[in-house]
């Protein structure tokens, strides 16, 4: 757990260290975060995806027995569109495009399309 726990903080410091200063990012619950990207176009989103993915890609953790762990992060995106949408079916929609990712070989970004997402 004390690993995992690290993995997490550096997770965290990893994405925070991503965004721009009006960004905003949160764990929502164990190894699952949140970030909201206002005022974001598509490609600011894309880019700011690929930013984190590769600065969690590049950490590295020692454990306690002094193996390296490495870890990757798979992300699910999805687009705000007030007033037909609340922040609720935006997190379920940005969570199943983030197990699109997670099928779809993990360590990549995934947007949501309702096309392509089986709700």
């Amino acid at each position: 757990h004390p690993v995992g726990d690290e993995a997490i903080r550096a997770a965290g410091r990893a994405i925070q260290q991503a965004l721009r200063d009006a960004d905003l990012v949160g764990r929502i619950g164990g190894e699952e975060f949140a970030v909201l990207l206002p005022y974001a176009d598509v490609q600011g989103v894309r880019d700011t995806a690929e930013r984190i993915r590769q600065s969690v890609e590049a950490l590295s953790i020692t454990t306690g027995n002094g193996h390296l762990l490495r870890f990757t992060v798979s992300l699910g995106l999805a687009s705000f569109r007030p007033p037909d949408q609340g922040l609720e079916q935006l997190l379920v929609q940005a969570d199943h495009a983030l197990y699109q990712a997670k099928a779809e070989g993990r360590n990549r970004a995934v947007t949501y399309t309702a096309e392509k997402l089986d709700l």
